[in-house]
């Protein structure tokens, strides 16, 4: 609107040309910073067989983390750490936050497997995201969040119970190893992302 609004002062005459600023762009707009996670060109499918883009979680403190959806124990452990982490939220400070979570088997974790799990754990369908990528990106964003994985011969998987807390822009503020650990670390990062502007 404002370019328009522009466009025709000019045309008008009703500004010189030394007189006009170009465009401020919008937050969503502004280039990322470099050590931004949502420079990553990550294709994500969703539970509900949607692509989805890292990059659309900006302007939002985020927790992500990497699971897959036939864990038996350590990744339902882990989604109810990040349940307990937002029940100690406020309401303003819950609505703003995105929860990320991508598989490390994508070989068995299709859109059913993961619309299941999202119904087994009961998450929010407005906030949460359970998604898949192929292999190679599995493994890139594993080494970006310092997640190890392996398989075992019984068909399950071996893997770090890592949440990490990006800020607005992407960039990681706060870290948490280990399943049942202090949220505290976490909890001020994304307050401090809603509250300060």
């Amino acid at each position: 609107m404002r370019v328009l609004a522009l466009t025709l002062l000019l045309s008008c005459g009703g500004l010189p040309d030394s007189q006009v600023q170009p465009p401020v762009p919008l937050p969503s707009q502004a280039a990322l910073p470099a050590d931004s996670l949502y420079t990553l060109d990550l294709p994500l499918t969703d539970s509900r067989g949607e692509v989805v883009e890292l990059r659309e979680f900006r302007g939002h403190p985020a927790v992500i983390s990497m699971f897959y959806a036939s864990c038996p124990m350590a990744c339902p452990m882990l989604v109810g750490d990040v349940q307990r982490l937002e029940a100690q939220l406020g309401e303003d400070e819950r609505q703003a936050l995105r929860v990320v979570l991508v598989s490390l088997d994508p070989k068995r974790d299709d859109t059913e497997a993961l619309a299941d799990a999202a119904g087994r754990y009961g998450v929010d369908p407005e906030r949460w995201v359970l998604a898949r990528t192929d292999a190679e990106h599995v493994r890139v964003l594993a080494a970006l969040l310092d997640i190890q994985y392996r398989d075992l011969p019984n068909g399950e998987m071996n893997h770090s119970s890592i949440l990490t807390v990006l800020d607005r822009d992407g960039r990681a503020v706060a870290r948490r190893d280990g399943l049942g650990a202090d949220n505290a670390p976490l909890i001020a990062a994304i307050r401090k992302e809603v509250h300060d502007e």
